[in-house]
């Protein structure tokens, strides 16, 4: 595929930390995938800094951090100006993009639902004259794509554990745990103690708190190994986003949540349960019945009926003893599924990529 050529224009993209990590989690990856393939140098404007700078880690030669405060000056408009998921901008911002002739965009959340394909690229023009366009990451050739780094093969190709400083038993199963806490992690972990399999479970320091509760165990640290029968539960640090992308890649099973581990978890190409961010009315069962009638178009029924069970009961607090040895007894199907659609997927224009073509389209348009 032929990427488009690097644009000169300026580049703001704006930033509201909602859920801790998944907004900042794809915003330091959307701004970083441009300025190392498109080599477009811009500021990333996020109201938590200090979270920011921890993606961040060394930070990057062309992304400035900016803290978005009430204090920032916001005196100087991009020529590019993206905002992510409806977060808003500055009055103060928007009326010198008037001045700017900004192109404003909305880089929305990911979602399956049929609905995105006819609202993807949209123009809604704003009461003080200025065009917001709507931009829907998706899974069809009519949506703006997903997160995808030319790189990212040659990372999953090299990924081994002592990159990570870890080291499994070679004869467990190993499963990667984030989860949000209205997961239903107690029966989890009930099923996992008597599985067929010997499994280690690779849980973030996030998580431990609630894993600490379920177990009975007091003050759970980074470093911990608690063994439960069948089970060995590890505590893992905060790993930097190139770091989880490899071990999502090494394990052979993982459980993801809200949006950028989802994504990452997709293109690791294993077996995986997500959980979607809870909203009210159980919108959220919307999004993820619309994301498995995509995931599981190709597959056969039996599994289908085995991964959907699976994630429904993940996500709606009902996860029943018998549901981890169905999962189990279909695993290398699944691993087969997994991988095939990680390859079919690939085959489609990645979001930046479909970004700074849709720029280059509203740049045309106003010379």
């Amino acid at each position: 595929m032929t990427r488009p050529a690097q644009t000169t224009f300026t580049w703001d993209i704006f930033c509201k930390v909602v859920d801790n990590f998944g907004d900042i989690g794809v915003c330091w990856r959307l701004a970083r995938q441009l300025a190392d393939e498109y080599e477009i140098s811009m500021r990333l404007w996020v109201d938590d800094l200090a979270l920011a700078q921890q993606f961040a880690g060394a930070g990057h030669a062309r992304i400035q951090l900016q803290h978005w405060s009430e204090s920032a000056d916001f005196s100087q408009a991009a020529d590019v100006v993206i905002e992510t998921f409806g977060c808003g901008l500055p009055e103060t911002y928007q009326q010198h993009m008037l001045g700017q002739r900004s192109i404003w965009v909305n880089v929305d959340y990911l979602s399956a639902e049929s609905w995105v394909d006819s609202f993807h690229a949209q123009p809604s023009p704003q009461a003080n004259g200025l065009v917001r366009h709507f931009f829907y990451p998706g899974f069809t050739p009519t949506t703006g794509g997903l997160l995808r780094e030319a790189s990212l093969p040659v990372l999953q190709a090299s990924a081994a554990w002592h990159d990570l400083g870890l080291a499994p038993a070679p004869d467990q199963l190993t499963v990667s745990l984030f989860c949000y806490a209205h997961a239903p992690l107690a029966a989890l972990v009930e099923s996992l103690q008597v599985s067929t399999v010997p499994v280690s479970v690779l849980v973030p320091q996030t998580v431990a708190p609630m894993l600490g509760a379920v177990l009975g165990v007091n003050n759970v640290q980074v470093g911990d190994r608690i063994q439960r029968e069948q089970c060995e539960f590890l505590v893992i640090p905060f790993l930097s986003q190139t770091d989880y992308d490899r071990l999502l890649c090494l394990c052979d099973f993982n459980f993801v949540r809200g949006e950028d581990s989802w994504i990452r978890a997709l293109w690791a190409g294993k077996p995986m349960i997500w959980l979607p961010y809870q909203q009210s009315e159980d919108t959220h069962l919307l999004k993820l019945n619309a994301f498995m009638a995509h995931y599981l178009a190709q597959a056969d029924a039996a599994l289908s009926d085995v991964i959907h069970h699976a994630m429904l009961a993940w996500a709606q607090g009902d996860w029943q003893a018998a549901v981890w040895p169905s999962l189990l007894a279909a695993l290398p199907q699944f691993t087969q599924h997994a991988h095939a659609f990680k390859v079919s997927q690939s085959k489609q224009a990645d979001l930046a990529t479909n970004l700074v073509i849709f720029i280059e389209k509203c740049r045309a348009h106003r010379v």
